[in-house]
């Protein structure tokens, strides 16, 4: 027995279409119905459905973006649609989502009949189909993106995202990623915008969705790139894209498209952080940062906004320009960046029993508070001393700690140990910090190069932040790391064709290369010719001479 639920949001259509179905064909149970896209998909979540009836025009989310989801989500339902004869244009695109046929206003019985008939052929062939295909192939798509997402969500947590992963997204998603420069967004709900019964009752999971799906729509129009879900109440998006300030720009001008195209298409808004643009895949983990640091201004600033890491100090959200001198700030961070606590703490406290004093209101504390936290967190994730000044706790809990206390004591208590603290780590680091990391870093990859070296890894052994050590290669050399370690590889591989027989994919390997394909790539990137045209230039210049 087929089910079947329906969604529309007049509800004398749903009941009159339910005892329709019932009284055509007594096989078909109808298993709910819903108003709206979002009722649907905790409808669908629940009693998980062979076919939906959809309307197109809804409030909310509408019918497109309802089949959109439930496609990704639920791969076996079957969709029709239902729609007036103006709403024609949409049920083209409701095939290319995948709906199986369509019904137009008014409903005629006949054709009802006739739909039911279809849908439940449809319903059939696809059961068979099930039961016939082998295990491994079935979801495999899902389960390829599934897997990407999950390693994508683990390097960036890690800060060591590099070509391999690049490389794993282009072989099991289809993907090509062939601009030089990098860059990540992160859109976080506003669970406002929701209203916490409705948050509660719902699966968190499917507003991420649906917020992911349109992201990743909007990147496919635009440019090239890969959206995940991260948590109940962040996407991230991975964008690939030429340098310069006009690629910035258009990517800045996507995320604000993203912005108002969901809150027009919902009563869902979203705020968008989003990092530098940068060459190097290694960049990627450093603009994920970034774009987090500049998702924290919300609590500042408000959400419902695109808010741009390198709009930070031209917009005045940045500390050195959005504290008053007054403030003493300035002395502070100092103090901390010298790594002295005690002078640190007192500053800090005197710095906050002054703001408690002399601001307007308790918001406008907590507001200045916070964006010295911030600051210090983006400090100290350079200095490599963020774990070892928060432990275990997020960044993200502290701006709550501050923002729950009211009284101008507890505050200046609060501010005089966090920032003492952080001066006190900053101070022990600079004691175990090498002397020269990028000079031990580029030893150990001359040493090594043979072995899989990421930033990340290079990194920890160094006791640096990765996106810090980063910048600093960068700044040092004139050259990413990633370019540094390629270069270093493709000498080694250059002297290895010249002195010796060894086989092509054998010198790719003895280099550090994961594959023959990628090494022959990287080889004429880097020499202009192919390592098999290479070893014969050479033997013909020493048969020459």
């Amino acid at each position: 027995m087929p089910n079947i639920v329906i969604v529309d949001d007049e509800a004398i259509f749903r009941r009159g279409l339910s005892s329709m179905i019932a009284s055509i064909d007594a096989e078909w149970r109808v298993v709910g119905d819903a108003r709206d896209g979002y009722e649907a998909l905790d409808l669908l979540q629940d009693r998980r459905p062979d076919v939906m009836l959809t309307d197109i025009r809804m409030p909310r989310m509408d019918g497109l973006q309802l089949q959109k989801i439930a496609r990704e989500r639920f791969p076996d339902l079957v969709s029709a649609v239902v729609s007036g004869y103006e709403d024609f244009a949409y049920v083209k695109q409701s095939m290319q989502h995948g709906a199986k046929d369509y019904l137009m206003k008014p409903i005629e019985r006949e054709e009802l009949a006739k739909l039911l008939d279809r849908l439940k052929a449809e319903v059939r062939e696809r059961a068979e189909r099930r039961s016939a295909a082998p295990e491994w192939a079935k979801g495999d798509q899902r389960r390829a993106r599934e897997r990407a997402s999950e390693h994508l969500a683990a390097a960036l947590a890690r800060g060591a995202v590099g070509e391999d992963e690049i490389r794993q997204l282009e072989e099991e998603l289809g993907l090509r990623f062939d601009a030089p420069c990098y860059a990540c967004m992160i859109v976080k709900l506003d669970k406002q915008s929701v209203g916490s019964e409705r948050y509660g009752r719902a699966d968190p999971s499917l507003f991420q969705l649906y917020i992911q799906q349109f992201v990743q729509e909007v990147i496919d129009r635009r440019t090239t790139g890969f959206s995940f879900v991260l948590n109940d109440s962040e996407v991230v998006a991975m964008l690939n894209g030429e340098g310069g300030a006009d690629a910035m720009r258009k990517h800045l001008e996507m995320a604000e498209s993203i912005r108002l195209q969901i809150k027009s298409l919902s009563d869902l808004t979203v705020t968008i952080g989003v990092g530098r643009l940068s060459p190097g895949a290694e960049s990627l983990a450093a603009s994920y940062r970034e774009a987090e640091i500049a998702l924290l201004r919300r609590l500042i600033v408000g959400g419902d906004k695109v808010l741009a890491y390198e709009r930070m100090e031209a917009d005045g959200t940045t500390l050195a320009h959005a504290e008053p001198r007054e403030w003493s700030w300035e002395a502070l961070e100092r103090a901390i960046a010298d790594g002295r606590p005690a002078e640190a703490e007192e500053r800090a406290r005197e710095a906050a029993a002054e703001l408690c004093r002399k601001a307007p209101t308790p918001q406008t504390v907590h507001r200045h508070i916070c964006k010295l936290v911030i600051r210090c967190y983006e400090l100290a994730s350079e200095w490599g001393v963020a774990k070892a000044w928060l432990g275990e706790k997020d960044v993200r809990e502290l701006l709550f700690d501050v923002c729950s206390v009211s009284a101008s004591d507890e505050l200046t208590e609060l501010c005089g140990s966090l920032f003492g603290r952080l001066a006190g780590c900053v101070a022990a680091a600079g004691a175990d910090r090498p002397a020269d990391a990028v000079a031990k870093a580029i030893r150990y990859m001359e040493a090594n190069y043979a072995e899989s070296i990421t930033l990340g890894r290079m990194a920890e052994m160094l006791y640096l932040n990765p996106a810090y050590f980063s910048a600093l290669f960068k700044q040092k050399t004139g050259v990413t790391f990633v370019e540094r370690l390629t270069a270093i590889r493709v000498e080694a591989a250059k002297h290895l064709l010249a002195a010796t027989n060894a086989l092509v994919a054998e010198v790719a390997e003895r280099t550090g290369f994961r594959n023959v394909r990628h090494f022959n790539r990287v080889f004429k990137g880097e020499t202009g010719v192919s390592p098999t045209e290479y070893r014969e230039r050479m033997r013909e210049d020493v048969g020459g001479s």
